[in-house]
């Protein structure tokens, strides 16, 4: 794959994990192109760790950083272009987790401890995986953050958790 300027392509693919093979394969796929996989409702972008921009992540990564400034804004005309394509399709998109709220958090209960991570919590559809929030781990206890903003804290990671994870 190549890192080359120029406008972002958009290229289509049965599934996700075919998206994922050609990222690591296919020489005329370029960093910050837009990868589509109807059957699965997932919008991506091309990178060698090609992740999506929706709800719906099938084998795709997600991100914790704003991907329009990743990597010194190589990605920027890829999102907006695939945000565009999701909208049209009425997929939602989501954003990326705000670390900078994920430390706060942390901050405002400290019988979580000092955060030490974070695992992206997902639940399996007929077509792939999507996204529902985040499990932020800190030294003494858990947060469960969602997608729409909405928080708990654990002391322990629960069964719910568990089965949350896709």
């Amino acid at each position: 794959m190549s890192t080359d300027a120029r406008e972002p392509q958009v290229w289509r693919f049965p599934s996700t994990r075919n998206a994922y093979d050609a990222c690591q394969t296919a020489e005329d796929i370029r960093d910050g192109d837009v990868l589509v996989i109807e059957r699965e409702k997932v919008v991506g972008i091309a990178w060698t760790w090609p992740f999506a921009l929706t709800e719906a992540i099938g084998e795709l990564h997600v991100t914790t950083v704003d991907p329009r400034t990743r990597e010194g804004g190589i990605f920027t005309a890829g999102v907006e272009l695939g945000e565009r394509l999701a909208q049209e399709r009425g997929w939602r998109i989501v954003p990326p987790l705000d670390l900078a709220f994920a430390h706060a958090l942390f901050a405002q209960h400290p019988r979580c401890g000092q955060p030490l991570g974070f695992k992206v919590l997902t639940h399996k559809t007929e077509t792939g995986r999507e996204r529902v929030g985040w499990l932020l781990a800190g030294t003494t206890g858990f947060v469960e953050l969602d997608i729409h903003g909405h928080y708990r804290f654990a002391n322990k990671w629960t069964p719910l958790t568990d089965n949350q994870e896709g």
